[in-house]
C-alpha cells in the first residue's frame, strides 16, 4: 500500500522563523491556505482508505482544506502521535534567540547528541521517532497492507521528513544529513525538511520495508 504524506501550509511562525513544534501553533498565512487548497485539488480524484491528521491546528486546518477538495469527502481521524517534535520551552521563540547554543547546534546537526534536558525540555529524537513510526505502522495495519487505496497523513516538516527517513533505515545520527537515494541528494529546505504543502509518497508491501515513490512534490503549488 501507499502512504501519502502532506506537510501543513505555511504559518505565521514559519514566516517569523520561530520554533513551532509540538507545544506551539500559529495560523496558516494566505500562502499556506492557498497551498493546501492546491494540494487538495491535486489529490481530488484520489480515494483514500483513511485520512489522518496531527491534532495541531496548522495541520488539521490543512487536512480540512485538502479533504474539502476531494471527490469522496473523506473523514479526518486525528492522531496525536503525528504531532510535531516537541521543543519544550523553545516552542514559540525565534530560532536565533534560543539558548543554549550548543544544544541548538545539536538539535539541527547532531540529533544523536541532542539532550533536551540540558536546554529546553521536550523530547529526544529517539522518543520522537518511536511515536511517529508506531503511528505509521498502526495506520498501515488498520488499512491493511494489501489495500489498493492509499492512506493520507497530514502533519509537519519534521514528522514527514524524519519518519520517512527512519522507516527507510536511516539511523538517529543521520536524520539531519542530506537524504541520498540512488546517489541523488533529495531537495529539502530550512534545516533539511520538506516544503510546506508538499506531497511525499512511500510504499510498503509488508509494513516493515518502505520504498520512496515521490519526494517533496510541489509542482501543483505553482499552478
Amino acid at each position: 500500500m501507499q502512504l501519502y504524506f502532506v506537510r501543513h501550509g505555511q504559518t505565521q511562525f514559519n514566516v517569523e522563523q520561530r520554533f513551532q513544534g509540538g507545544s506551539a501553533d500559529s495560523p496558516l498565512v494566505e500562502a499556506g491556505i492557498n497551498g493546501a487548497k492546491a494540494a487538495g485539488n491535486y489529490l481530488s480524484q484520489i480515494q483514500f482508505a483513511k485520512v489522518y491528521s496531527s491534532p495541531q491546528g496548522r495541520a488539521l486546518d490543512t487536512a480540512k482544506l485538502i479533504t474539502a477538495e476531494n471527490r469522496w469527502q473523506p473523514a479526518i481521524t486525528v492522531e496525536p502521535r503525528f504531532s510535531e517534535f516537541d521543543f519544550g520551552s523553545w516552542d514559540g521563540q525565534l530560532e536565533k534567540d534560543v539558548e543554549p547554543k550548543d544544544q541548538l547546534e545539536k538539535v539541527i546537526n547532531q540529533p544523536a547528541a541532542y539532550q533536551p534536558e540540558l536546554a529546553n525540555g521536550g523530547e529526544t529524537y529517539p522518543e520522537f521517532m518511536a511515536r511517529t513510526t508506531a503511528a505509521v505502522h498502526a495506520a498501515v495495519a488498520k488499512a491493511g497492507v494489501d489495500n489498493p487505496l492509499p492512506v493520507l497523513i497530514v502533519s509537519h516538516g519534521l514528522v514527514t521528513t524524519m519518519t520517512i527517513k527512519t522507516l527507510m533505515g536511516v539511523p538517529i545520527s543521520g536524520l539531519r544529513d542530506p537524504f541520498v537515494i540512488d546517489g541523488k541528494t533529495l531537495h529539502t529546505i530550512g534545516h533539511g525538511i520538506v516544503d510546506n504543502d508538499s506531497l511525499t509518497i512511500v510504499e510498503t508491501t509488508d509494513n516493515q520495508n518502505f520504498k520512496l515513490k515521490t519526494w517533496n512534490e510541489t509542482s501543483y503549488l505553482a499552478n
